[in-house]
């Protein structure tokens, strides 16, 4: 039987222990996208001439590109609702940047 240390198993008994606990990053796609951003970064003024051609026929085509290169730098961002809003479809949230207005 495996040995207990408060209700969890000791490393070494042969069982699978607790895991990678939630909420922790993953090292391997951590590494992967570290080296994609190097990648990306070595690669800056040929990549502007790349998307700088496609755009020439496909700006679409270009920009499309761009989102994908940057889906493996920058964190994806998640939608945040409320639930005033899901209550009231027509409610309108205006945000100003820059300096206040008398």
């Amino acid at each position: 039987m495996a040995e207990l240390n408060n209700g969890r198993k000791t490393v070494g008994t042969g069982l699978p222990g607790p895991g990678r606990p939630p909420g922790s990053p993953n090292r391997t796609t951590a590494e992967a996208r570290e080296a994609f951003a190097a990648l990306v970064e070595a690669n800056q003024p040929r990549l502007q001439e790349w998307l700088d051609r496609v755009a020439e026929s496909s700006p679409k085509a270009a920009l499309e590109l761009y989102l994908r290169l940057a889906e493996f730098v920058l964190p994806k961002v998640q939608r945040v609702g409320s639930a005033e809003a899901a209550t009231d479809p027509l409610q309108v949230t205006i945000v100003r940047w820059g300096e206040p207005t008398d």
